[in-house]
């Protein structure tokens, strides 16, 4: 297949003109390679990937640099964070050079520490995450079609160059545990390691219990907050945290887990039929988790103009999402259903006590919108993420 444009190029562009360095993290094979080679085609492109060359960096940088002069592609740039400090040092010497680095980076924890001290003010930053519906052609959208591309994914690899989706998935899992994991020192017993990203996967949706979780894999609660963060600086999971205006003591505190990429999911769950994932236990939550997840990435892909959170009380009051963006709310509520009714809007009436939201809306199945209220419209989930990706 040809080269499928991403969302975000205009944005990277744009930056390349006001910026000397450019930085685009993500997780692996989510594209970021391919597409800053295709916007900045003059550069040099280098990847610290290779050992060779990544020995060659950790053991002269300023030669390694004036080897390598922009304007250039640093791929991978995680593997030699001290070149960072070299990068700024050419760049403070020839401060009129905008576009001059363009880095790439898959873990974002570590590397943004790194970014901080020595970039601050030289670099603009942007992540990419696997395709979201509204960079793909638009189709006629049935349960069918959107739960095979649920368990299909929305990865490059699969979705523009057709690898098998169990072969993709189960090299992508294990170069994750055997080469990011070890990397980044942070998980001893790596079979227990894969056990959590297991139970992790049967919990998405679900309101983090970091405790619960790390009985059930025999590792203490610091060791399971350890690899958690692991696995969100190199973002396989997604953790949506809580709105909590006022600070409220009744607002739940913990995050929400979802994954990525929902064709990790159906792997790590070893599901393969669409239908048996639609009517199964896990239906709802993965259809949550796709929704939820093509929003951040049409949202990513703009600059990140809006912050998103769940709702939830101890009183059981839940909204799934609520977009912010200054004194803008949205809340959707996302079902698994085709006929909308006044018990799935009750939360979302709630909620409108607390927020001055000026349209909430009910995604869901149905094909035809629906207004429920002046203010509240049951839509079509891939409708409104389509017509999302084109406003944000």
């Amino acid at each position: 297949m040809n080269y499928i444009h991403r969302a975000i190029e205009p944005l990277l562009v744009k930056a390349a003109k006001h910026f000397p360095i450019i930085l685009l993290t993500g997780p692996r094979q989510s594209g970021k390679s391919t597409t800053l080679q295709k916007l900045f085609s003059s550069h040099t492109y280098v990847t610290f990937d290779d050992p060779i060359i990544r020995a060659q960096a950790e053991k002269d940088s300023a030669l390694f640099l004036a080897d390598h002069p922009a304007p250039v592609i640093f791929d991978e740039i995680q593997y030699v964070p001290h070149l960072l400090s070299g990068i700024k040092a050419s760049v403070d010497k020839s401060k009129t050079r905008t576009g001059a680095y363009v880095l790439t980076g898959s873990q974002a924890f570590p590397l943004m520490e790194g970014v901080s001290e020595s970039l601050a003010g030289r670099v603009a930053i942007f992540e990419l995450l696997p395709f979201c519906y509204n960079e793909l052609p638009v189709i006629k959208m049935n349960e069918d079609r959107a739960y095979k591309d649920f368990i299909r994914g929305f990865f490059p690899g699969i979705v523009a160059h057709g690898i098998p989706e169990a072969m993709f998935y189960g090299s992508y899992i294990q170069t994750y545990l055997e080469r990011d994991v070890r990397g980044m020192h942070a998980a001893g017993e790596l079979r227990t390691f894969q056990q959590f990203i297991e139970i992790l996967a049967a919990n998405i949706g679900q309101v983090l219990n970091l405790s619960k979780i790390g009985a059930l894999c025999g590792i203490s609660h610091t060791t399971a907050r350890k690899w958690l963060s692991v696995l969100e600086a190199s973002r396989l999971i997604y953790l949506l945290r809580p709105y909590a205006r006022n600070l409220r003591k009744r607002v739940i505190k913990s995050p929400k887990i979802y994954f990525t990429d929902t064709g990790i999911v159906a792997h790590i769950l070893r599901e393969t039929n669409p239908r048996a994932l639609r009517n199964g236990v896990m239906g709802g939550a993965v259809f949550e988790n796709a929704v939820i997840m093509d929003i951040v990435k049409s949202n990513y892909s703009k600059g990140s103009p809006w912050q998103f959170f769940y709702y939830r009380d101890n009183n059981q009051v839940e909204v799934d999402l609520i977009l912010t963006k200054g004194s803008e709310y949205i809340p959707i509520e996302i079902k698994l259903n085709k006929s909308p009714n006044d018990q799935m809007i009750k939360n979302l009436l709630t909620i409108k006590k607390l927020i001055k939201a000026k349209q909430s809306y009910l995604l869901n199945m149905r094909e035809e919108s629906l207004t429920m209220t002046d203010d509240i419209k049951a839509m079509h989930w891939y409708e409104y993420v389509i017509a999302l990706g084109n406003t944000l």
